[in-house]
């Protein structure tokens, strides 16, 4: 975050983190993960985010994150869980996981969308695999949005010569017949939230 006027990055909070694992070798494992992480502390006390195994036991006024294997993601959501991680889940995802679920937002396995939204074995694969570079995938999301090349570029600060490059980059990759196709299979490989 840059704070306007001054040109100087602005650090985030740091997010404070309680552990709540029955599991004691899962425990130490998502401790031993988070401890190295420079914007997340441990603290049981005074958490901003709880992570457990056990989604019934930890609902309470902080965010929950329910690390698990198997989960049924929809049932977990209902059960007042603001994220769901399986238990391979890396340190850099655990990380944002957890500053994401303490900015409000919830967090699934993309491989967990797929299957409630019923995509295929190849459209996870794909989607694992990102097919789209981080600025195709800001352009997508102005595609979705219903713009233009011209306001993709306005936008992207591009020019519209690059921002049609992009465009067919996309459909591409994402073996489109147009724009809107591009979002609807874009939607479907869960590389876009409609």
């Amino acid at each position: 975050m840059i704070k306007r006027g001054t040109g100087r990055a602005e650090r985030p909070p740091d997010v404070s983190v309680a552990i709540l694992i029955e599991d004691p070798a899962l425990a130490d494992h998502v401790a031993a993960m988070l401890v190295d992480q420079a914007d997340i502390r441990i603290d049981d006390l005074d958490a901003d985010v709880v992570i457990t195994d056990a989604l019934p036991d930890a609902r309470g006024r902080h965010p929950v994150i329910l690390i698990a294997d198997q989960a049924d993601v929809i049932a977990t959501l209902r059960d007042g869980a603001a994220g769901v991680l399986p238990t391979s889940a890396t340190a850099e995802q655990v990380r944002a996981a957890v500053v994401a679920v303490a900015q409000g937002l919830s967090v699934l396995p993309r491989e967990a969308i797929a299957d409630e939204i019923g995509a295929s074995e190849d459209d996870t694969r794909v989607a694992s695999a990102s097919p789209l570079t981080p600025r195709e995938l800001e352009v997508l999301n102005l595609m979705a949005a219903g713009a233009s090349n011209k306001v993709i570029a306005r936008n992207l600060d591009i020019s519209i010569h690059t921002a049609k490059f992009h465009v067919a980059s996309i459909l591409a990759k994402l073996d489109a017949t147009g724009r809107t196709d591009a979002v609807a299979q874009a939607a479907r490989l869960g590389l876009l939230m409609l």
